[in-house]
């Protein structure tokens, strides 16, 4: 990817780390972030067991939502790509890491290039990511709210989805609209998918905001209501669909911060690779589909990459 600038701030990060210094506050540089220029979000109804937007809410795209009907869709860790569990107490997502072989990599130390690169990093996806939701949203005549991302340490008590370490993994909270990364799992990320460049965790951030966009929308109430009376296989094929549908969001944004000119030749393939990597059938080594919660890795590959290449809400219908 493109080279972000050193120190950049995000508003909408907050530094919950227990140690090291708190970089939270305004961006302080201008560069040029990616912008929208498709279409908007489409419409229609999220079709199948889960009927339309609660209370027939009107999804972008200015139709509103009624019960069945139509291929539409509504969404809810990480490019991840990322495969999620629920955080105790409140259904957050959240990303576990892809299978390595290894022992426990030495953390990164706080302060170091590396380190503070990559948090760099993380704070201008963060808004490139929101601005292009931001247009998605407007160009449907409706206002996206930014999610809050809070970077954290060791362990991190959230607005409503109960406790979690950082052994769990990117995750994000629906009851707090925020999404919570551990720079030192973004680095390890990396390091165990041999990436040289950065646009893997560029995937992850953009897959957790994915959640964020279906939380907006009512699909990840929708999905716990039909999950609550559901069998165990039946609830984990809503969950997979979950995670497919916001690794197909994240390919929507990856196609426009390839037209705006951020990513570099081989950033898409790493995208590619990282989504392959986090699959439940190459985190766990088994085929047993009645038992994923994520997709297969094939599955995630061909979510993201519908995404990116036809750059629609109504593609990402995985419902």
């Amino acid at each position: 990817m493109v080279k972000v600038p050193k120190g950049y701030r995000s508003k909408n990060v907050r530094d919950r780390r227990t140690s090291g210094g708190g970089r939270s506050g305004g961006r302080g540089f201008g560069f040029p972030r990616s912008k929208s220029s498709s279409g908007g979000l489409g419409g229609g109804g999220l079709g199948g067991a889960l009927g339309g937007a609660p209370g027939g809410a009107t999804a972008p795209g200015g139709q509103r939502r009624g019960c069945g009907g139509g291929l539409g869709l509504i969404l809810l860790v990480v490019l991840a790509l990322v495969v999620f569990s629920c955080v105790s107490g409140g259904g957050g997502s959240t990303t576990n890491s892809p299978s390595s072989g290894e022992t426990q990599t030495t953390p990164v130390p706080e302060g170091s290039e590396e380190y503070e690169a990559t948090y760099d990093l993380v704070g201008f996806i963060l808004d490139d990511v929101q601005d292009y939701w931001t247009a998605e949203f407007a160009a449907s005549g409706q206002t996206y709210p930014e999610a809050q991302l809070t970077i954290f340490n060791d362990s991190i008590s959230t607005g409503g989805c109960g406790n979690a370490t950082s052994a769990v993994g990117p995750f994000y909270c629906p009851a707090d609209n925020n999404a919570y990364i551990d720079i030192q799992y973004m680095i390890r990320l990396q390091d165990q998918l041999g990436a040289e460049g950065d646009f893997s965790q560029a995937y992850i951030l953009a897959h957790e905001i994915g959640h964020h966009v279906q939380n907006v929308l009512g699909t990840n109430d929708q999905v716990r209501r039909a999950q609550s009376g559901a069998s165990r296989t039946e609830s984990n094929a809503l969950q997979v669909a979950m995670e497919l549908q916001a690794d197909c969001l994240a390919g929507m944004w990856a196609r426009s911060a390839q037209d705006s000119g951020l990513l570099d030749a081989g950033d898409l393939q790493e995208g590619v690779r990282a989504a392959s990597a986090v699959g439940d059938d190459a985190i766990t080594g088994s085929n047993n589909q009645e038992n994923f919660t994520h997709g297969s890795s094939a599955q995630r590959v061909e979510w993201f990459q519908r995404g990116f290449d036809e750059q629609s809400y109504e593609s990402c219908d995985t419902f």
